[in-house]
């Protein structure tokens, strides 16, 4: 079984691993609201594995904590007025050269000045490297960390991952079985469908695979650093 893929975060911790609340995402219909307001069953903006953008729907929210505290590294970039802003340990596409069509994931702490995310190119219709010019740690109110079927996610126009703490495969198929239950909810009618509210706290799928890397398995997090 694949490890766990979200650790508890809060009260400033720098163990967080979700986005900040206000961080935009642009849905199908081509409104950009901010992550704190979707819901299970939007279809949102995401890069595949070529570094084309398509659209997946949000099949959960793996944690929503609205009135806690965390410590997030903003990353602004060349041609872009509004930096990304996720915890330490999340996930983010990132390379040291502007080469290829889509770089490694790598933890948002080892994002340095000079090197290069992965921007959506609308025209394109694929991401296109985008030089890092400031790396920023700041303190704000509200996270959340939504969990999509392709796995990735367009936050703030920049592309990155839906997890943290552990490489991005195995992260992704430990959450396979969450995926087939949306999916089978959702051709059966009887699930899949919006949720009008989100429950805060973490998804208690995710929570139930800390537990069993913690009893069972002791897998170590991950030492993501860009190639």
């Amino acid at each position: 079984m694949a490890p766990q893929p979200l650790k508890s975060c809060g009260g400033g911790s720098s163990g967080c691993c979700c986005f900040l609340g206000e961080t935009r995402i642009r849905r199908r219909d081509g409104s950009t609201p901010p992550m704190r307001d979707l819901k299970t069953g939007h279809v949102v903006q995401v890069v595949k594995k070529d570094g084309r953008l398509a659209n997946s729907p949000i099949i959960g929210m793996l944690h929503w904590a609205p009135d806690e505290k965390a410590t997030f590294k903003q990353i602004y970039v060349e041609g872009k007025t509004r930096p990304i802003s996720l915890t330490p340990d999340h996930l983010i596409y990132a390379s040291k050269t502007p080469k290829g069509s889509l770089g490694p994931t790598i933890f948002a702490k080892n994002v340095e000045e000079g090197m290069y995310v992965f921007l959506a190119g609308e025209d394109s219709g694929k991401v296109a490297p985008a030089k890092v010019q400031e790396v920023r740690e700041v303190e704000a109110t509200g996270y959340c960390a939504p969990l999509t079927k392709q796995g990735t996610v367009m936050a703030d126009g920049v592309a990155a991952s839906c997890y943290a703490d552990f490489d991005h495969e195995l992260s992704h198929r430990a959450f396979w079985l969450l995926r087939l239950l949306y999916g089978l909810k959702s051709a059966l009618g009887v699930g899949g469908k919006r949720k009008n509210v989100t429950k805060v706290g973490i998804h208690r799928y995710a929570r139930a695979l800390m537990k069993a890397n913690k009893w069972l398995f002791h897998v170590e997090p991950a030492t993501a650093t860009c190639m």
